[in-house]
């Protein structure tokens, strides 16, 4: 019991030492934590919405080559192509 009051006090002893920001400076570091925080969501849900996008598309482009009835290499050689012309890659 004595070394956890031991230990609570030197807690509390550290905490008064803090040298706490002012308001002012609070606040932009809060105004810097949210707009890196909100600059890397938007990043991140970009990124997701680009990569679902490629995979419609490669998706999209084996289902029209698989329907085919052509053999399975000459399929998968269509969808390339059709993947290729789905974004206009020259």
């Amino acid at each position: 019991m004595n070394k956890m009051k031991k230990y609570f006090r030197g807690v509390a002893e550290e905490a008064r030492r803090i040298r706490w920001p002012d308001q002012k400076t609070l606040w932009k570091a809060v105004a810097v934590v949210l707009s890196i925080a909100i600059i890397t969501a938007l990043f991140i849900t970009m990124f997701d919405y680009l990569v679902l996008y490629i995979n419609r598309g490669i998706s999209d482009a084996m289902k029209q080559g698989s329907t085919s009835t052509d053999s399975s290499s000459s399929a998968s050689v269509s969808a390339a192509f059709r993947f290729i012309n789905f974004f206009n890659i020259k």
